[in-house]
């Protein structure tokens, strides 16, 4: 029973590890130690490194070269130790660092070129992988989403003109009722008064109206002219009855 359960621990460990969410602005480098008893490791190297090397080197990474083959990287964070590999010449088939490359959300493929030579472009992957050549138990990160286009304002529906020639509509307002209407006649009469309160109710007050003067009769006039004229006649007979009187008395 033992032996099944460190059969089972031993095929999870070299289970490759899931994809990780792309989040690196520039190279992103995933170490595999699970050769060496350890983990997966992953870094970013951010912007534009020169060459592979230089991208292990910015993504957090240590790394050794051969003595007698430079250029080749015999350890990475002094893994394998000096008892493994003496790094002086390149390092055996069976136990050396594999060096790969992946676009974002593509697939590991085994480098032909060096890691001094090869110059990674910006939004790839880099992976090292101790032992026979196998590649890195963690895939590479998955590519950007694509950004989603900001939302458009709502468009405002310009004014409809009329054609040419026909008139612009207008707006008409009603006149405004003054408080109050007042009627004179010659007849007295009376003024309604409307109040307005604030529960909207309408309240009518009738005023009574002062009665309008009379005119003055020309009945008067005639009067005094008749009185004149009797005593002009009163006047004109006694002048007459008194030449009479006069004559006589001659004779």
């Amino acid at each position: 029973m033992k032996r099944l359960f460190f059969a089972l621990a031993l095929v999870i460990g070299f289970l490759p590890v899931p994809a990780q969410a792309a989040g690196c602005d520039g190279v992103t480098v995933v170490v595999d130690f699970r050769g060496l008893g350890g983990g997966v490791r992953q870094g970013c190297a951010p912007g534009s490194p020169a060459s592979g090397v230089a991208a292990l080197s910015a993504a957090g990474f240590g790394y050794t070269f051969a003595s007698r083959q430079p250029g080749f990287v015999c350890r990475i964070n002094e893994k394998p130790g000096t008892d493994t590999d003496k790094c002086v010449t390149t390092s055996p088939a069976s136990a050396y660092w594999s060096y790969w490359h992946a676009p974002a959300g593509g697939a590991w493929s085994y480098s032909n070129s060096g890691a001094a030579s090869h110059v990674p472009a910006r939004g790839t992957a880099e992976g090292w992988a101790f032992g026979a050549g196998e590649q890195p138990g963690m895939a590479p990160p998955a590519a950007p989403a694509p950004q989603q286009p900001a939302p458009q304002p709502p468009q405002v529906p310009a004014p409809v003109n009329p054609p040419a020639g026909q008139p612009q509509p207008t707006t008409t307002t009603p006149p405004v009722p003054s408080s109050s209407s007042v009627t004179t006649s010659s007849e007295p009469s009376s003024t309604a008064v409307t109040t307005t309160t604030s529960g909207s109710e309408a309240v009518e007050i009738k005023a009574e109206s002062a009665p309008p003067e009379e005119k003055a009769s020309p009945g008067w006039w005639w009067t005094a002219i008749g009185v004149l004229l009797i005593a002009a006649l009163v006047v004109a007979g006694l002048l007459v009855a008194r030449r009479r009187r006069g004559g006589a008395e001659n004779e």
